[in-house]
């Protein structure tokens, strides 16, 4: 397919219709009724996992040879160059369709490739942009520990380095998807004595290696899609540093700027969600009579919608790439989600919690038990919350209490 920016968006979005329909059939409000699975993190069976990420890495192979894989990507990396609204009209595109999950490869092919653009050297960008974004190769976020979540900065897994390679020991907590990926983007400290966001520095380590064990940490769904990782003299050579020795801390905002924008617009999770209990509050006369269900379900989807928009138009006052302002963006999602989510329990009642229920709409309880993560993954809602204060309307810092 022709890399090229002279195609008008109406001709663009006819194609992408054309070119994911060929695929998959269309979302209906049968096939809404009928999910089964509404948590906002993944939570399958060993098998089932097994099953969807196959179809997901096909998939996005897929739409990468037919040019739908990176839209508004540099043309030397393999993209097709074209502005951001296009790939956003795509994305729009592919939620009308019962697609693969995409979560999968989220983290390689939304948020690791456009900080590889923005950190890494030349070498690195031709190595690896191309096969992340074609899920080639899968890769994870190797960044909190056990001391060290929200506060990155407090970071103690260490990289020594012995030549042209760094050996690095440590532990690393809550990594979604460490179990398929092939590689790890890893923050370590590099300077002995360094503390805070100093003598910090950014790695792509390989997964599979013998000094790496990833074990599975089992959630109160029932799930383990987050892991713990242990490095015990794993190697990452020094080609697979990103930016300079020591100037970690860069990369890593970076990495999160990328995340909140994502979570905060890429999956569309809370609108998806809304279309879903809109079909069952549809299916049931008492429902489409109750004022106060029409009412709360509306707002949810003003909030949803305008919360896209005002999204949107920051990415476009800032030129595509995401500031500290996206961190509204995740915050008001997670607060959609909950909304969804009371309003859900509230029209299920005991359906969503007793096996009386069926498997739709017991699935919405899924959502109630995960939604923590998300508030938690990404930056707390505090800390969210305080990047927008200080950062965005330039609130000044409260003062530390003094000890009397």
């Amino acid at each position: 397919m022709s890399r090229s920016t002279s195609i008008d968006l109406e001709d663009f979005v006819r194609e992408s219709e054309e070119f994911v329909a060929a695929h998959h059939p269309r979302r209906t409000p049968a096939s809404v009724r009928e999910a089964v699975s509404f948590s906002v993190l993944p939570e399958k069976s060993a098998e089932v996992e097994a099953r969807e990420l196959a179809e997901a890495l096909t998939w996005r192979r897929t739409t990468y040879d037919a040019g739908f894989g990176w839209i508004d990507g540099p043309v030397e990396h393999g993209g097709r160059g074209l502005p951001s609204h296009f790939a956003d009209a795509y994305r729009t595109v592919e939620r009308r369709f019962q697609v693969p999950d995409e979560a999968y490869t989220r983290f390689s092919v939304a948020i690791l490739c456009p900080t590889l653009l923005e950190h890494a050297d030349a070498g690195l960008r031709a190595e690896l942009l191309s096969p992340l974004r074609r899920a080639d190769l899968v890769s994870c976020q190797l960044f909190s520990e056990p001391d060290a979540g929200s506060d990155l900065a407090s970071v103690r897994t260490r990289a020594t380095r012995e030549g042209d390679a760094w050996t690095v020991t440590g532990q690393k907590v809550w990594t979604s998807g460490a179990h398929y990926s092939q590689v790890g983007l890893l923050l370590a400290r590099t300077e002995a004595g360094s503390r805070r966001h100093r003598g910090l520095t950014a790695f792509l380590i390989d997964m599979d290696q013998p000094g790496i064990e990833v074990r599975p940490i089992h959630q109160m769904t029932g799930g383990a899609s987050f892991s713990e990782v242990f490095l015990d003299g794993a190697v990452v050579p020094d080609s697979r540093r990103i930016g300079p020795e020591g100037q970690g801390w860069s990369v890593i905002m970076a990495t999160m700027r990328h995340e909140r924008s994502v979570i905060g617009t890429e999956g569309g999770v809370d609108l998806a969600l809304i279309d879903q209990l809109a079909s069952v509050v549809a299916a049931e006369p008492d429902l489409q009579e109750d004022l106060s269900v029409l009412e709360r379900l509306g707002e949810a989807l003003v909030r949803g919608r305008s919360g896209a928009a005002m999204t949107q138009a920051f990415l476009a006052a800032a030129g595509g790439e995401p500031g500290p302002e996206m961190s509204m963006s995740k915050v008001l999602l997670t607060d959609n989600l909950h909304r969804i989510s009371e309003l859900a329990q509230d029209v299920l009642l005991d359906r969503a919690v007793v096996a009386s229920g069926t498997p739709a709409e017991l699935a919405w309880n899924q959502l109630t038990l995960s939604l923590e993560g998300l508030r938690i993954g990404g930056g707390t809602d505090e800390i969210l919350r305080t990047v927008v204060a200080e950062r965005v309307l330039g609130l000044p810092r409260p003062e530390a209490p003094t000890s009397r």
